[in-house]
């Protein structure tokens, strides 16, 4: 009986054994590393995309320079590109310029008094790298501060300016509307769309927009024999307290207003293709009157003394005088209504 439990214990013991063997005889099975596709098969698994570095952003700050110049400084800026410009005139000798977000600013010197060594010539512009368009400024905003005896002249393209304040003033604009106060010595501003407003200004004045109104009001001569012009193509004209002895208005397409006074000797132009003109003069005005009309009417608050009518194919003429006819006024509309009435406080 022994013998037997022997042999049955040393059958299990050698079953065992086996089995651990076989186990540690077994290879372990790895999982596998992808192959790489065939190189003709690799357009269909493209490399992920590498993202290139994200180029340095320049430099958008504010940027400000200041120059002591002479007080009637001429100041050229050749090219602002886009911006909301605003100069103001002060009693400090010293240009400032100051741009928000935009171009570093610098000053280029022409010429300078030879007395005293301070600039009389100066120029405005953008350093080089600051501005896609070479010695240009551009930015969010430009506060320029110049002395009051300063004369500027600017070139611009999607500008909106205000000028308060200094001598003179030559501006030309691709697009823009242009205000200008209390400038004393004259003004050339041109925007080929967009408005412009002078105000409390003297001097030779001429005023030119493609598309856009003109107004003005506040206006002398600074001298004997200064010409007010104003011209657009498409836009309103109003001409409000402009005392100048010549003046020449013209719209293509709007309405003409002109509420002021006709001086003796003065030679007094408005014309408009397709629109209104309405004068608005005092009750002893003097003036002798040409005026061509088509479609269209006279309708006058004044008693007037007809000298010639004329109808033909092309329009109508009425030749007539106020007074003792001292100044000359020359009237022109192909489709519009003249109207001439007297100032409202001076009605009976």
């Amino acid at each position: 009986m022994q013998v037997l439990v022997s042999k049955f214990v040393l059958a299990t013991i050698l079953v065992c054994l086996a089995s651990c063997l076989a186990t540690a005889q077994s290879p372990v099975v790895k999982p596998k590393k992808p192959m790489p596709p065939p190189a003709s098969d690799r357009s269909r698994y493209p490399e992920p995309p590498v993202e290139a570095p994200e180029p340095p952003t320049p430099r958008r700050g504010p940027s400000e320079k200041a120059i002591a110049v002479s007080s009637d400084v001429s100041v050229l800026i050749p090219c602002i590109s886009e911006a909301h410009v605003r100069i103001n005139g002060w009693q400090r000798n010293e240009v400032r310029v100051f741009v928000r977000n935009g171009s570093n600013v610098g000053f280029k010197v022409h010429e300078t008094d030879p007395k005293t060594g301070k600039p009389v010539w100066v120029v405005v512009r953008g350093l080089p790298g600051s501005s896609p368009m070479p010695d240009c400024i551009t930015g969010d905003r430009i506060d320029i501060e110049v002395p009051f005896g300063a004369s500027l002249k600017i070139s611009g393209r999607e500008i909106d300016t205000r000028i308060d304040s200094v001598k003179k003033v030559e501006i030309k604009s691709i697009g823009g509307n242009v205000s200008l106060r209390n400038v004393s010595g004259g003004i050339l501003a041109e925007t080929f769309e967009g408005d412009v407003t002078v105000e409390n200004s003297s001097g030779q004045i001429s005023l030119k927009t493609t598309t856009g109104n003109i107004v003005a009001f506040g206006v002398s001569p600074g001298q004997v024999g200064d010409i007010f012009k104003a011209s657009t193509s498409n836009g309103l004209i109003t001409l409000q307290n402009v005392d100048h002895r010549q003046i020449d208005a013209n719209s293509v397409t709007g309405d003409l207003l002109f509420d002021g006074k006709f001086l003796p000797g003065g030679i007094y132009t408005f014309k408009t293709s397709d629109g209104a003109i309405r004068l608005v003069l005092p009750k002893e005005s003097s003036f002798r009157m040409v005026a061509w009309y088509g479609f269209g009417m006279i309708e006058p608050e004044f008693a007037m003394k007809t000298l010639q009518s004329d109808v033909s194919p092309g329009g109508k003429r009425l030749i007539a005088s106020v007074g003792d006819a001292d100044a000359t006024v020359n009237l022109t509309t192909t489709r519009g209504r003249i109207s001439i009435a007297k100032q409202a406080s001076e009605k009976p």
